[in-house]
């Protein structure tokens, strides 16, 4: 199981995720549940983000959600020296990475820790931020 971090925040977090739909409940729940899942294509295999109802490798409309193992590599990264919103502060400077999973798919996330200095290729691991609500946001830590 990946390590889940508490956040906390001053005001209701569900004001800064998405809704909870049906199509994308799966996902959510698994990161919940402590790993994350995405989607893949009973036509041809491949992992896809974000969550569409149809494969946009193939175009085949069925898939299943694969547990995905959570390690992967920076493919690029920003590092925000700047609050855009006011929950975010006490984080600040913090870093986004688009992460390249082991899968082969590409998904956002924060790289944890204060200071980090990530570089294009380097390994990392999933780490799961529980937000105030209960609700988890996929994060990430330097290997």
């Amino acid at each position: 199981m990946t390590a889940i971090i508490k956040r906390t925040f001053p005001i209701d977090p569900a004001q800064l995720l998405p809704a909870i739909t049906p199509d994308n409940e799966p996902f959510w729940s698994a990161l919940t549940k402590g790993h994350l899942q995405l989607q893949a294509c009973d036509g041809c295999g491949k992992v896809r983000y974000p969550i569409a109802p149809v494969c946009p490798h193939c175009g085949g409309n069925e898939w299943k959600w694969r547990q995905m193992s959570g390690e992967g590599t920076v493919f690029s990264f920003a590092r925000f020296h700047r609050s855009y919103l006011p929950e975010f502060e006490d984080l600040m400077p913090y870093v986004v990475a688009s992460v390249e999973l082991a899968e082969g798919v590409r998904i956002f996330g924060r790289l944890v820790g204060r200071d980090v200095k990530p570089q294009i290729g380097q390994p990392v691991r999933l780490v799961i931020e529980e937000w105030p609500d209960g609700r988890c946001v996929a994060a990430f830590e330097l290997v």
